[in-house]
């Protein structure tokens, strides 16, 4: 018997346009696209966009990890450590709150790895459907601490500009404390070893304090310097503007300081660049994690070569604990509402 729905899947195959009910694997999934860019949201886990594909040049911005996204099924109950994000992460962008990094505790609470919104399953609306304009809510409520978290993507006919407004909400009449950022990441096809990083003049980056754990790495102390030359422990100079070649130890630094929220990455042999802005008064920091194809190890294997930009609220990449500790949690008072508006733009170069 034939299946009839009330609404078209979609409406129309021209201008800017939204396609909903699909699934990736059994993760369900929503595109955007206009005459430019294609964008696939991963509903079902995280919000994720996993594809902005810019269509001339069949290029992808959104980095997949070598296993790409898989498309299983989320547990009901997400476990509270580092592979319950890491097992099915797909590379991409996510949205990282309450807690950001490895698996850390907060009011009597326990979050994983980039806990908790980045491995639930959302819900979405369909906001505007126009040939002129799309615009698509995805929204979830977290499980341990009482907030909404709501994410709006709006995609114009004829741009290559993603307009991405957060908004996250306390629902309860206590104050909470958390951490929040937008995990973007980069890599192969675009990324590449003739990439180089702009951010604002006279920032400053603190590079990560990891002690004894990793004895090897770029910079050759936890010492802070100005972007974007750091200092080997050879005391050789390291322009991090620049990205090395495959081989080169990763590092991971926080570039804060700067003028705006604000930062372009280009890559000439591609004659692209994309540049990413936000509200720097939400999101005073930006994590730059490198992997370089050093880490043979699990979970990359010697097989990425990729970046991670990412505007944050907090530092370091500890856990909500460590951010808590030195004074960079947010704190959320009762039914406060904080909101973020992230613009993400390409070029050609």
């Amino acid at each position: 018997m034939a299946e009839f729905f009330e609404t078209p899947v979609k409406a129309r195959n021209f201008g800017a346009r939204v396609t909903t009910r699909l699934t990736i694997g059994r993760l369900s999934a929503v595109v955007l696209e206009n005459e430019l860019i294609r964008m696939t949201v991963l509903a079902g886990r995280g919000a994720d966009v996993v594809e902005f594909l810019y269509k001339p040049l069949d290029l992808d911005f959104a980095w997949q990890t070598s296993t790409g996204v898989r498309g299983n099924p989320l547990p009901l109950v997400p476990k509270d450590d580092v592979n319950s994000f890491m097992d099915e992460y797909p590379g991409g962008w996510q949205t990282i709150f309450p807690n950001g990094g490895p698996p850390s505790q907060s009011e009597g609470m326990t979050f994983g790895q980039h806990a908790e919104v980045s491995i639930l399953p959302w819900n979405y609306e369909v906001l505007e459907d126009d040939s002129d304009c799309v615009r698509v809510k995805f929204f979830v409520l977290t499980k341990k601490l009482p907030f909404k978290v709501e994410k709006i993507f709006t995609l114009r006919s004829g741009s290559t500009k993603c307009e991405i407004l957060e908004r996250i909400t306390n629902l309860s009449s206590e104050e909470h404390k958390a951490m929040w950022g937008f995990h973007f990441t980069f890599g192969a096809p675009f990324l590449s070893e003739d990439s180089k990083i702009r951010v604002g003049e006279h920032s400053s980056v603190l590079p990560h304090d990891y002690g004894p754990d990793v004895p090897v790495r770029r910079v050759g102390s936890s010492e802070e310097f100005s972007w974007p030359t750091g200092k080997s422990a050879n005391g050789e100079q390291i322009d991090f503007s620049i990205l090395p070649p495959f081989g080169t130890p990763g590092e991971m630094l926080y570039v804060h300081n700067f003028p705006s929220g604000w930062y372009r990455v280009e890559t000439p042999s591609r004659s692209m660049a994309v540049e990413v802005s936000w509200d720097k008064t939400i999101f005073p920091y930006l994590w730059y994690w490198q992997e370089y194809g050093y880490s043979t190890e699990a979970p990359w294997f010697g097989k990425h070569y990729n970046i991670g930009l990412e505007p944050f609220s907090s530092f370091s990449s500890g856990g909500i604990a460590k951010a808590i500790e030195n004074g960079t949690a947010l704190s959320f008072g009762p039914s406060e509402i904080k909101t973020q508006s992230l613009i993400f733009e390409l070029f050609t170069i």
